[in-house]
Formats: C-alpha cells, sequence, structure tokens
C-alpha cells in the first residue's frame, strides 16, 4: 500500500474517530428520562399534587365537565390551571447544572423546593422537584424523578436548569401551594336562559330596589319592585343587565383579616345585595359593605379631608361558601342599577362608578 492510501486511510479512520467522540460529548451519561420533564399530553392528566417544603400543598383534580377543583371542594382558577399545564407541556431542559454548581443546587432543592407530581387516573406520569431561578432570571433549577419503578422511585441526582423557548423568565411561580391563591374568584357565571330571577337590593334606598324574573329561561322577563309592584321595562336594557351575570369576579379573598373585624363588618347592614336564583332553585347571594377609607383616595386629592369610604372598593360576604372578599365598584358597579335604568325610551348605559 502506498504512502497516499496509508494517509487516506488514517484520515478516515481519525475522522470517524472524530465524529464518534463528538457523538458521545453530545450525548449526557445522564439516563434520557432523566431529562424529559415536559408532558405532551396534557388533555390526559386528571390531577396535579403540589407540595412545598414548608408542608403547603394543593391538589388540583380535573372534574367530567373540563373544570378543575381545589382539594375536592373550590373551583381552581382557571387562569391559572391554563398556565401550569402550559408550562407542564412547554418544559424544555436549557443546560445541565454545571458539576460545580450541583452540590449546593441540589441542596437547595431539597430544603426549598416544591414537589409536583403529575398524574393520569391513577398512574404517576412525572414528579419532580422546582427549585429557585438562576442568577439570570432566565431559568429554573429542577431535578427530576426515576418513576419507572412505581414501588422504588428514585430522585435523580442530575439537575437542570429548565426553560420554556420563548419566554424570558423564571418558573417557580407558577407551581404556588397558596390555597387561597389557586381558588377561583368567580362570584357570578350564569348563562342567561339558566337565570330564574335577579333580586338587587339596596339598603340605603330601599325604593330603588328591585327583581327580575324570567319565564322558565323562555326569554320573558318581568320587573318588580320589592312590594312586589310590575314596573315597566325596555326588553334590550332587562337582556343587558341579565347578560351582565355571565362572567362577575371579585378581586381577592379577605379571610385573612382579624375576625374581630370581619365580624363587625357582616354584622352591620348590608350597603346592597345581590341575589341570583337559577332554574333549579338555588341560590347564589352577595352581600356588599362599604369599606372605609384609609386615606384619600386618588381622585380625591384636593378634597378637605379624606372620604369616609373608599371610592374604588367594597367588602363583600358570599353567603354560598362564607368566603369574605373585596370587590371593586369598577366590575360591580353596573349591577347596582335602580328601575330607572330599565325605563322604556331610555337607552342603557354602563353606570357610573359609585361613589
Amino acid at each position: 500500500m502506498n504512502r497516499n492510501k496509508i494517509a487516506l486511510v488514517i484520515a478516515l479512520v481519525l475522522g470517524a474517530l472524530t465524529f464518534w467522540l463528538i457523538s458521545k460529548q453530545g450525548k449526557s451519561s445522564i439516563k434520557a428520562e432523566l431529562r424529559d420533564f415536559a408532558v405532551q399530553d396534557t388533555a390526559s392528566i386528571t390531577k396535579i399534587f403540589l407540595v412545598d417544603k414548608a408542608a403547603k400543598q394543593v391538589t388540583l383534580t380535573r372534574e367530567a365537565d373540563g373544570r378543575w377543583k381545589l382539594d375536592g371542594k373550590y373551583y381552581a382558577r382557571p387562569d391559572g390551571i391554563k398556565n401550569l399545564l402550559v408550562t407542564i407541556h412547554d418544559l424544555s431542559v436549557r443546560e445541565p447544572v454545571g458539576l460545580k454548581a450541583q452540590e449546593n443546587v441540589i441542596k437547595e432543592l431539597a430544603t426549598g423546593s416544591t414537589k409536583c407530581e403529575i398524574y393520569a387516573g391513577d398512574k404517576l406520569l412525572k414528579q419532580y422537584y422546582v427549585g429557585s431561578e438562576t442568577a439570570d432570571m432566565m431559568g429554573t433549577y429542577m431535578l427530576l424523578s426515576d418513576i419507572s419503578d412505581p414501588d422504588n422511585i428514585v430522585n435523580s441526582s442530575e439537575p437542570f436548569i429548565m426553560e420554556i423557548k420563548g419566554f424570558n423568565g423564571y418558573l417557580t411561580t407558577r407551581y404556588f401551594t397558596n390555597k387561597s391563591e389557586w381558588r377561583d374568584r368567580t362570584a357570578f357565571h350564569y348563562f342567561v336562559p339558566d337565570i330564574h330571577s335577579i333580586s338587587i337590593q339596596h339598603a340605603g334606598d330601599p325604593a330603588n330596589s328591585f327583581t327580575i324574573t324570567q319565564s322558565a329561561g323562555n326569554n320573558v322577563f318581568s320587573l318588580q319592585n320589592m312590594k312586589g309592584d310590575k314596573l315597566p321595562f325596555d326588553t334590550i336594557a332587562i337582556k343587558q343587565f341579565v347578560s351582565y351575570f355571565g362572567n362577575i369576579g371579585f378581586e381577592n379573598f379577605a379571610n385573612d383579616m382579624p375576625k374581630h373585624e370581619i365580624d363587625s363588618i357582616t354584622h352591620s347592614v348590608p350597603a346592597h345585595i345581590i341575589t341570583v336564583i337559577d332554574g333549579s332553585n338555588k341560590k347564589t347571594e352577595i352581600k356588599m359593605f362599604l369599606k372605609k377609607n384609609k386615606g384619600f383616595a386618588p381622585d380625591d386629592t384636593t378634597a378637605a379631608k379624606p372620604p369616609l369610604y373608599d371610592a374604588d372598593r367594597m367588602f363583600a360576604l358570599m353567603e354560598t361558601t362564607g368566603d369574605f372578599v373585596i370587590v371593586q365598584y369598577y366590575v360591580f358597579g353596573k349591577l347596582l342599577q335602580t328601575p330607572d335604568y330599565f325605563m322604556p325610551g331610555k337607552s342603557a348605559k354602563a353606570p357610573s362608578k359609585k361613589k
């Protein structure tokens, strides 16, 4: 074999060796299943369990109608569920944690992470630990468990920096365990045909309280004052008003206020009471209370003294659940109408914010 042929053979061998080494470097020695955090078929997920190192935990379960419940008792926030499912689906490895940093990251995950368990029926699909954000705030430390043997689930010793491609930020906050943060804030969610009656009571103005009744969901309405007297109305205004109850939410829970303060407020006379009864005679009632102002409201900075009550928010008691919440006039103000709003020949318009 002449020197040219020998050189060609050596070049081919070296080329093959180089390709093999590069290929080996591109493949981690870590088991592939311990890099695969994402669940592609999120429609199959029926339960998500989250628990942090402070033992705060939530169980989110998918109901037959597609809605999610928190701990089997309350409906969960749709936006929170959507955000979490998108995260579970789109998770990808940005890079492994460097060897020098692995020990510290694992210690942090052991003391400050949130464990996420994802199920389809009774089958555990994924289990991993969600840690803190990276220094650049663009990644999240996570560690996956090997669940290939259901009787001997083993946590990986190889943490990763995880991301969602195209998203600038970290993912820790999407795996929260605060129960009140997970709870749905919907106050009223009705389809118009499902509503039998709506009653609006104004404590300070009983003459302007009223009840709207719909006849068996057939889109035939009546308007009465609280004495039962029938009042004239514009049908378009009635339909518009009833449609407002399709999606009304409150701002936040206030159950953590001191009990004596809540009791003092809820035992006072409500400023407004909204009662909705559906076709199955199920009642949803909300009592609203004026909220004392703790300073100048933004639009009252030129006033001689602060207004007595908050011009933007009220407290409310959800009679169905017993929750004490905060509502905004911006959202609820359009429900606090008077019979004059429905007068024939008067076009319905959104009310101004209550003061």
